[in-house]
């Protein structure tokens, strides 16, 4: 039997920003696109400046009318800014759903710029133009996007709401945010098949088709939700009675959608572990076209009404109920849990300024930074030095991975570039953005480039695509081979080891109890979660050697101990990990190697 633990989606009706003409009279948000934009008490520059605006603060447009005044030939708006009252030349005003002249603020040369520039990006960019949840990120179904429906999307992976989710899921239930009022917007298409089902195990059963809650059935009536979609919500409903669902009807036919979503999207082969038949078809190394079976089942959104997915489907717009002790929670044990080292403000806070500024959920931002970049410091959130084709850049951050797209030589790297946004170079041919040391305020010497030095380790794994846990790598997929890695190590020697401790080729694999000794003399040691006997498989070897550890017959230690917290990352194995390892090879969900 299925057991589908169902997030309830909150009912909210989301606000889709347009852009109004400048003849209706309208409230709306607006973003400053200039610096030292002028905040005056009238509409003219004969009036008097209350204070100066700068690029991304964000603005209430009190009336979108445009008022004639000397100054400004387009016009001038009527704003509210923390409070008060005053006009703005339009040509300097961004209104939400417009595009954000200012390149969200860009170059990105603090960690706060990153934080509030990459929000400005998320919200821009897909959620106030109607892709709000990590599901409608990918699938753009939303009959009221400004995007073009059902073509635009932000990730090729298929699997990717689905990864997404399970990494909030985690960071929700490790930090007691499951218990929110949380909101959750659950498409619904035409035509859609009777049952859902597996593509490898068939039909699914299992929900619950008692209704003890008279008022919550009202609710999803009225949504329109049929009985394929009650028997998972009531569950949910019963586990999360604070969640809310809203239907959001797409008015497309779900066939016809497959055969769309087929033809754009892609997926690994470790993501398709639920598939008939394995994926054949490269698109880029990698990834593939998948089969139409596999599309159905990633585009179905009844598949995913579990607790541990179906927070693909929560509203990512921002809200009271999220506070910066919660934000706190999600950074806690990482290298946000305290202050930057440029500007020493707390992580925690700058989430919770770009959300609100930018009308973002925080705990997203935060939860995604988190899953984005790992938790320790590495290229990626230290603004180091680095090299990409030919031209070296310092000083620039990026929170997100804004721009690291998959098919660049280096995805890391070519995201700061995005994030340099062009930056005019020194003298020495190097673009630099902010080189401040440690909070000092006092700026250090760009280091010459011909002169030798080792790549911190931490940046090495970082390029591998690896998070760092005490000794240990994570975020390894089954079946890479050490040349994979190989391929993304450039200023030190690494050297790779079987558990055995006997050096691995090119073309062996890694598995749990493999090592990465650095030149530095910095060794560390691989886990993949599920692979509990270290022969880089996930099958019914280690499901037996979870129940004999559970059972006190074997006493796993070390990687293999910590490869068994399939579901719970800390603490103590117990049953909960056992159902997620059967559960992952049922292909009913999936182990998350970060």
């Amino acid at each position: 039997m299925k057991n589908k633990s169902i997030m309830v989606k909150i009912f909210l009706s989301f606000v889709f920003f347009i852009a109004l003409s400048s003849n209706v009279s309208a409230s709306t948000t607006g973003t400053i696109t200039g610096n030292e934009v002028s905040f005056r008490n009238g509409a003219g520059t004969n009036n008097l400046v209350i204070r100066y605006l700068y690029s991304g603060n964000i603005v209430t447009v009190e009336d979108t009318t445009k008022v004639v005044g000397n100054g400004c030939s387009d016009g001038w708006y009527r704003v509210n800014y923390n409070g008060t009252s005053g006009y703005v030349c339009s040509t300097y005003v961004a209104l939400a759903g417009e595009s954000y002249s200012a390149s969200y603020a860009r170059p990105w040369t603090s960690p706060k710029k990153a934080i509030m520039g990459g929000a400005a990006f998320i919200a821009g960019d897909y959620i106030s133009a109607g892709q709000n949840t990590s599901y409608l990120k990918k699938f753009n179904v939303n009959p009221n996007a400004d995007n073009a429906q059902n073509t635009h999307q932000y990730m090729a992976n298929l699997a990717a709401p689905y990864n997404e989710a399970l990494s909030s899921y985690r960071s929700y239930q490790e930090n007691g945010l499951l218990s929110l009022p949380l909101h959750f917007t659950i498409p619904v298409f035409l035509n859609m098949p009777s049952k859902t089902s597996h593509p490898k195990y068939g039909e699914e059963v299992g929900g619950t088709s008692t209704v003890t809650d008279q008022a919550f059935e009202n609710m999803l009536d009225a949504e329109g939700f049929d009985e394929t979609y009650k028997v998972w919500l009531r569950e949910l409903h019963n586990q999360y009675p604070n969640w809310t669902f809203e239907a959001l009807h797409t008015n497309l036919d779900f066939a016809s959608t497959v055969s769309i979503q087929q033809s754009i999207g892609s997926i690994q082969k470790w993501n398709c572990s639920e598939c008939v038949q394995q994926p054949e078809v490269e698109t880029e190394s990698g990834w593939y076209i998948a089969t139409r079976q596999t599309v159905e089942y990633f585009l179905d959104p009844r598949n995913f009404l579990m607790a541990d997915s179906v927070l693909m489907f929560e509203d990512l717009s921002y809200n009271d109920i999220y506070k910066e002790e919660t934000v706190k929670s999600v950074l806690a044990g990482t290298f946000m849990s305290g202050n930057d080292q440029v500007d020493n403000v707390s992580y925690s806070s700058m989430f919770m300024e770009a959300g609100k500024t930018y009308n973002v959920n925080p705990v997203y931002l935060a939860s995604l930074s988190r899953q984005e970049v790992g938790a320790t410091m590495g290229l990626v959130t230290s603004g180091e030095q680095f090299e990409y084709k030919g031209i070296t850049y310092v000083g620039f951050y990026n929170f997100y991975n804004i721009g690291a797209y998959s098919s660049e030589e280096n995805p890391a790297k070519a995201g700061l570039v995005f994030a340099s946004a062009g930056s005019t170079p020194n003298s020495d041919g190097i673009y630099v953005g902010n080189v401040g040391s440690s909070g000092s305020g006092d700026s250090k010497p760009v280091e010459d480039p011909d002169t030798p030095s080792t790549v911190p380790v931490a940046t090495l794994i970082a390029n591998m695509g690896l998070n760092r846990k005490g000794t240990y790598l994570t975020n390894l997929s089954l079946n890479t081979k050490v040349s994979t890695l190989k391929g993304k190590i450039s200023g030190q020697t690494v050297t790779f080891k079987s558990a055995s401790g006997n050096v691995l080729g090119d073309t062996e694999k890694l598995t749990t109890g493999s090592t990465v000794t650095f030149s530095t003399g910095e060794v560390y040691t691989v886990v993949i979660y599920g692979d509990l006997t270290g022969d880089g498989e996930v099958d019914s070897a280690d499901l037996l050697r979870m129940r004999q550890q559970l059972l006190g017959k074997v006493t796993l230690s070390g990687s293999y101990l910590e490869a068994a917290h399939v579901y719970n990352t800390s603490g103590s194995v117990d049953s909960s990990d056992l159902l997620r390892l059967r559960q992952h090879l049922l292909g009913k969900t999936y182990i998350n190697q970060a």
